[in-house]
């Protein structure tokens, strides 16, 4: 299979669905993980130099389970729903030919979250489109698009659970890529990142993962919602 997580930035797939692409990795898929915006948000620093960073970041947690990295560049808090914008998706869903993609929920609380989630259920119809001016041919598979955990969980109920107990070491490994966001200010190449007990980014995946993991009786879940629409719904079950 083909798998594309589309998250708005670094770290968004790793936190929320991470363990789950480690295990799609295992199984022998084609793991796609996009990276929308540029993460220019933060640390504090001189712009270029942070979406440098932030780009290198993406691309080694990538790596860490043999995925193929797709970084758009867009600009961190100025991600919109228009045309130009929604073509880049377009093209990004035909060139990978996805099985599978995974993105935000369209109800999350950051509007770069909102605006992927929205950006990609448009283009994944205008993906089929036989006439659509584009570098790729038309993507006309059934594709279901599965929704990640929110922030922080808040008011999502799963409808399919994976099992994600025997990756979790992968999944805090792609996480502690992405150290700059663990920096209290200014970028510092010196920092270290903090033992574990002391690791905000592994509090946060080990309070959401036990949450999920205690609904279906294993150490450690991450949890999906499907999107309900025409050309998006099948018979089996594709997560790992």
């Amino acid at each position: 299979m083909r798998i594309l997580a589309i998250g708005a930035h670094g770290d968004d797939l790793e936190m929320f669905c991470g363990g789950t692409l480690a295990r799609c990795a295992e199984r022998g898929d084609r793991v796609f993980m996009c990276v929308v915006t540029d993460g220019r948000g933060r640390p504090k620093g001189e712009l270029e130099q942070i979406i440098a960073i932030r780009k290198a970041e993406a691309e080694a947690s990538a790596a860490v389970i043999g995925a193929q990295p797709v970084w758009m560049g867009l600009p961190d808090g100025g991600l919109w729903v228009d045309e130009p914008t929604r073509h880049l998706f377009v093209e990004i869903i035909r060139e990978c030919q996805p099985d599978l993609i995974i993105t935000h929920p369209a109800d999350d609380y950051h509007p770069d979250h909102k605006t992927t989630s929205r950006l990609v259920m448009d283009a994944a119809q205008i993906a089929r489109t036989a006439n659509y001016p584009s570098r790729f041919p038309p993507h006309r598979a059934v594709v279901p698009v599965a929704f990640m955990e929110p922030e922080r969980g808040i008011g999502f109920i799963p409808e399919e659970y994976v099992d994600v107990s025997s990756v979790w070491e992968k999944k805090l490994a792609m996480l502690d890529c992405h150290r700059s966001q663990l920096m209290p200010g200014t970028y510092d190449p010196a920092f270290t990142l903090p033992p574990p007990d002391q690791n905000l980014f592994h509090h946060y995946a080990a309070a959401l993962g036990t949450f999920r993991g205690l609904a279906v009786n294993t150490r450690f879940a991450e949890g999906f919602r499907f999107w309900q629409a025409a050309n998006r719904i099948v018979t089996h079950r594709l997560l790992p």
